[in-house]
């Protein structure tokens, strides 16, 4: 693995296998992104219309939560277990994203 962070606004990691790149990564500041990573935040609208919630999680601009990234162990009648996390759920099997569940969902920044 080489990592190349002369520069404060960029990184570099090459991940060599016998000498042979095979993966390469980038990372600069000025393209940081918030997808992926685990935030807390609060639901400051819903549209039912688009099947999203648009999240206040502590940036100038607000998440976007689009229904098939709630975690499914969070809709409303849900009795399976861990092994559907990261499983996308049929479009006929998801509630509306207005329906109260009770508990927040889980979500990835977006």
């Amino acid at each position: 693995m080489l990592i190349n962070a002369a520069s404060q606004d960029e990184c570099r990691i090459a991940v060599l296998h016998d000498g042979v790149l095979e993966e390469l990564f980038l990372e600069r500041q000025s393209s940081e992104s918030h997808v992926g990573n685990i935030y807390k935040g609060r639901v400051l609208n819903i549209e039912p219309s688009i099947q999203a919630a648009f999240i206040d999680f502590g940036l100038p601009r607000n998440g976007f939560l689009h229904i098939t990234d709630v975690q499914p162990q969070y809709f409303p009648g849900h009795t399976g277990g861990s092994e559907d996390v990261g499983r996308k759920i049929p479009r006929h099997h998801r509630p509306p994203i207005h329906r109260k569940t009770g508990r927040p969902p889980a979500c990835r920044g977006r």
